[in-house]
């Protein structure tokens, strides 16, 4: 028996699907080459490169999952310049409904190749022409997300303040 939208037993589970809350960052991290925009390759479906993020842990803020989730991705270690855009189209996760804030950030360290069969890190110069040149291999809304923030971006390479704490721009 095949379950239609319209069996009781659909709509009580679609009824009592978890929204999940999500953080992911735009990220700068300054190499020898210049700024790069830090992304990951995602190897399981939805596959396609994606910002750094996941989802919220219990008991912790949206600003601490961004720092966690950009460390156990990438192996840089985070710092929040400011919180961006909420993004909540029920349609942007095909897996279900995830509401996201996205925050700008810079990251230093030293990065690692991502976490093991799930991810690759991704470095892309930070001029629209590449990333448009790609528009089709991002997974999720992320390529609108980089779109909606590119003068966010542009402030953050142009103000130089890769590296800088927070505080000294407030």
């Amino acid at each position: 028996r095949t379950l239609q939208d319209t069996d009781p037993q659909v709509t009580y589970q679609k009824e009592n699907e978890m929204i999940e809350c999500c953080a992911d960052a735009i990220v700068s991290y300054k190499s020898l080459t210049g700024y790069k925009l830090v992304l990951v390759r995602r190897l399981n479906d939805p596959k396609g490169l994606a910002l750094p993020g996941g989802r919220l842990d219990q008991g912790e803020s949206l600003e601490q999952c961004v720092v966690r989730e950009g460390k156990e991705e990438t192996g840089l270690d985070f710092s929040i310049v400011k919180q961006l855009k909420t993004y909540s189209d029920p349609s942007r996760d095909p897996r279900g409904q995830k509401v996201s804030t996205v925050f700008l950030c810079t990251a230093a360290g030293d990065f690692h190749e991502g976490e093991s069969g799930k991810t690759e890190v991704v470095f892309m110069d930070l001029n629209l022409v590449p990333i448009i040149r790609h528009k089709d291999d991002f997974a999720f809304d992320h390529y609108q997300i980089i779109r909606d923030n590119w003068s966010e971006i542009q402030w953050l390479i142009r103000d130089n303040i890769q590296g800088k704490p927070l505080n000294e721009f407030l």
